[in-house]
């Protein structure tokens, strides 16, 4: 009776993550900004990233944590304007 009880229970774990990993689309935030040449929206991105990763404080050696909200502030306040697009 417990085999079954664990197989029904890992079954359903299972179709979850099936159903959710189906379910999940990944989406992409650019900053847009009228008059603004690709040049200078790379610039503005680069020293924004620079910024957060400096503030995402003590970290593994293995990666290096970029703190998004960090850099959403860091383009807004330079006068960009979020857009998500689907991936």
């Amino acid at each position: 009776m417990r085999f079954v009880a664990l197989r029904r229970l890992t079954t359903a774990v299972l179709v979850v993550a099936v159903l959710g990993g189906c379910a999940t689309t990944t989406r992409k935030t650019i900053y847009v900004k009228p008059g603004v040449s690709d040049e200078q929206k790379k610039k503005d991105e680069a020293e924004c990233v620079q910024a957060a990763i400096d503030t995402a404080g003590p970290r593994a050696a293995a990666f290096i944590a970029v703190d998004r909200d960090t850099v959403d502030r860091c383009m807004r306040q330079r006068g960009y304007t979020p857009a998500l697009i689907a991936d």
